[in-house]
């Protein structure tokens, strides 16, 4: 693939804290504005507006590669990294007000999709369209997550976590079937991302596979602490 800004990203430079600012910016921006609405349908209009915004650019992004590179990543162009496939699920999460998605989603989101935007597994900077794709998703993401919890209310249980572990699991057995048909990388299956993450601490493949169930099992418990007690101001709603 032809990178058109290809240079060593640096993770925490100026670029990487400006993208994590960005993010914490728009997340204040789209709750604010969920929460000002007056009616749930403009609540819901907000959400879906802002769920939708990543998932054009990602289809967008995919088609341009499609169409213009002469050898093509699937893992670019398919949405079955597991961010992708949640960047698909948010506006349908956050139009249908469905707390069932949410309280699968939000362990993946709070516990993956942060450590993805921490640790990012890039190659190009900015303005690169790879570059843009990456950051707008995997804030997205969390953005998403975060307006249900503070605009609609929603809040997982301790339940949750089981739901969540199982359709994980489900997933990755699906992606692995396809990373065999297809040769590719889905959800770092068969090898670990290119950048330093959590995953380095088991070690190579297979080990680091059973190391992130366990590694998973730990993260859901840590995102759903500030939930284990009850919050005044956060009702749980199931949609």
């Amino acid at each position: 693939m032809t990178l058109l800004f290809k240079s060593n990203f640096v993770s925490y430079g100026m670029e990487h804290l400006a993208w994590i600012m960005a993010g914490v910016a728009s997340a204040f921006f789209w709750i604010i504005l969920g929460m000002k609405q007056t009616s749930e349908e403009n609540r819901r209009k907000v959400g879906l507006i802002m769920s939708m915004i990543p998932v054009v650019l990602w289809f967008s992004s995919s088609i341009y590669l499609y169409l213009n590179e002469p050898i093509v990543d699937y893992t670019l162009v398919l949405p079955f990294h597991v961010c992708y496939f949640l960047n698909m699920l948010m506006p349908i999460m956050l139009w249908r007000r469905s707390y069932y998605l949410f309280e699968i989603t939000y362990f993946m989101v709070m516990a993956g999709t942060i450590q993805a935007l921490l640790t990012p597994d890039l190659e190009t900077v900015f303005p690169d369209h790879m570059n843009i794709r990456y950051f707008f998703i995997h804030i997205g993401l969390p953005q998403s997550t975060l307006f249900a919890i503070f605009v609609y209310g929603f809040r997982p249980a301790w339940s949750s976590i089981g739901k969540a572990f199982m359709w994980m699991n489900i997933y990755l057995v699906f992606v692995g079937v396809l990373n065999l048909a297809l040769g590719t990388n889905f959800m770092f299956l068969c090898r670990k991302p290119n950048a330093t993450t959590l995953l380095d601490i088991f070690g190579d493949w297979p080990w680091y596979l059973i190391g992130g169930e366990l590694l998973a099992l730990v993260l859901f418990t840590v995102v759903m602490m500030p939930f284990a007690v009850k919050w005044p101001a956060l009702r749980r709603v199931r949609g």
